[in-house]
């Protein structure tokens, strides 16, 4: 069975406060009896010193009695004879005629030692007593009587004693040693539970103890601790975060790298397929009319323009993810650039019969790379100009709001799937699922678009609006 701590010191508490009951119990019993024994004789050389420096008075004697309660007596020397050398013979019925040497029975010994004192135990009255004498100068013999059974009496009294008030605070104590062994485990079950905590990861648990001592010590080491943990742990979860981010960003950079092969083998494969079906019927001279010689001849210029185009398309998009391109910064004037770039279209408008529509705020100064900024601007129309109907409209507006600059060009026509308007910047991604090249490109312009202006640390998007689709972008306005 397993005890808890609070039990273990109470016990130990409990048992400890026994033993000294128990352990005083004994020494009491054996020892006690002694000590006052020897503390008794104490007294009595000490009032032996006392009347030895001086002939004490009858008031004096009393003094001594009362104040050590000894038994003092004078004994004259009318009563007293020494027959024997170091041997004084007193008699015990003062009345008594008798000579002291033929009479033993009444008469009391006195054996001196050379300081003409010593002591004896004697029966008196039933009771046995401890007996100190001493031959006075004036040849009175003084006597320091103590009864050795009332010293027992005494400690045998002082032992019952002792053994009822052990009882009565071993009683007493329960009471404190329970809140005593309280006090001393409740810091400690604390400081457990909040470590079974940690060992479960959970670091919001802090130890509260104001014990001013080694426990609220450790208590702070242990908060500590867990502080550091915590802080510890949240920058290990954050960087397993980042950790799986990168995999999975890795594992999405390999996918997007398999359809992006997949993709310039599927866009090459076919001028390629064309110009060598072209070429073989050229070669083996399988076509007659010179006419249609050229037809086919053009067609294979035209696949390799469109092959020339690709790769260079491809070397611009390859260069801007490896930031290998540079992009510089400078004041350009976003209303002329719109125009530039706008009126390279005109007469694929005006084929489409699609009206042009410029709302441009004048003289907007941004910052950004002049250069880039075109191929954005020029990018972007090319994709509207390919998707805008016949009798269509394609707008452009130029607006401000504090220092942000806004580009938005909008073309009537087919709205794109909601679920599809995030993939419209991924590379050779058409919204036709055929990827049929009705439209032209290489695929790869609006690709390019969100590089350059990434880089650019711009805002971009594309919505679905009413009749169209709207793509527009930010730059910083100087």
């Amino acid at each position: 069975m397993r005890l808890r701590l609070t039990h273990k010191v109470f016990i130990f508490s409990f048992a400890l406060v026994s033993l000294v009951i128990v352990g005083g119990i004994y020494i009491n019993n054996n020892f006690l009896e002694d000590f006052y024994s020897n503390r008794r004789i104490a007294q009595i050389k000490e009032v032996r010193e006392l009347i030895s420096k001086d002939i004490p008075t009858k008031e004096d004697l009393e003094t001594y009695s009362q104040k050590y309660n000894i038994t003092i007596n004078m004994i004259n020397k009318d009563n007293l004879r020494s027959l024997e050398q170091g041997k004084i013979y007193m008699k015990l019925n003062p009345r008594d005629n008798n000579r002291l040497n033929k009479n033993f029975r009444t008469v009391d010994r006195y054996i001196l030692d050379k300081n003409n004192e010593g002591n004896r135990v004697i029966d008196h009255r039933g009771m046995e007593h401890l007996e100190y004498y001493k031959l006075l100068p004036t040849g009175q013999l003084i006597t320091l009587r103590i009864s050795m059974d009332s010293i027992r009496s005494t400690v045998g009294i002082v032992n019952e004693f002792y053994i009822y008030e052990g009882i009565a605070i071993l009683i007493g104590s329960l009471f404190f040693i329970y809140i005593f062994s309280l006090q001393i485990t409740r810091p400690i079950i604390a400081l457990n539970s909040i470590i079974k905590k940690m060992v479960k990861m959970d670091f919001s648990y802090r130890a509260k103890i104001k014990s001013k001592d080694e426990l609220e010590e450790l208590g702070g080491n242990i908060n500590f601790l867990s502080s550091e943990l915590e802080k510890n742990m949240g920058q290990l979860r954050l960087s397993n975060m980042k950790l799986k981010d990168e995999v999975e960003k890795r594992k999405k950079i390999d996918e997007l790298r398999k359809e992006f092969i997949a993709s310039v083998t599927h866009e090459i494969k076919t001028p390629v397929t064309v110009i060598n079906t072209h070429a073989e019927m050229l070669f083996y001279d399988l076509i007659e009319d010179k006419d249609e010689g050229k037809k086919y001849l053009k067609t294979i210029m035209s696949e390799g323009n469109n092959i020339s185009l690709l790769l260079n398309e491809l070397i611009k998009l390859i260069k801007l993810e490896a930031n290998i391109v540079d992009i510089k910064m400078e004041k350009l004037d976003l209303s002329n650039l719109i125009i530039e770039e706008s009126s390279k279209y005109k007469i694929d408008l005006v084929d489409k019969n699609v009206r042009l529509i410029l709302d441009l705020e004048k003289d907007i100064i941004a910052l950004g790379d002049r250069f880039k900024i075109g191929q954005v601007v020029n990018n972007i129309l090319s994709n509207g100009v390919s998707y805008v109907e016949d009798n269509g409209e394609l707008r452009i507006n130029l607006k401000t709001k504090n220092n942000i600059v806004r580009v938005e060009i909008i073309n009537t026509g087919s709205s794109i799937p909601e679920d599809q308007l995030e993939n419209i910047w991924k590379a050779f991604y058409r919204v036709e699922r055929s990827r049929n090249r009705k439209y032209g490109g290489t695929g790869l312009g609006l690709t390019i678009v969100s590089g350059i202006l990434e880089r650019h640390r711009s805002k971009f998007g594309v919505e679905n609006v009413d009749g169209g689709v709207k793509f527009w972008f930010t730059l910083r306005k100087v």
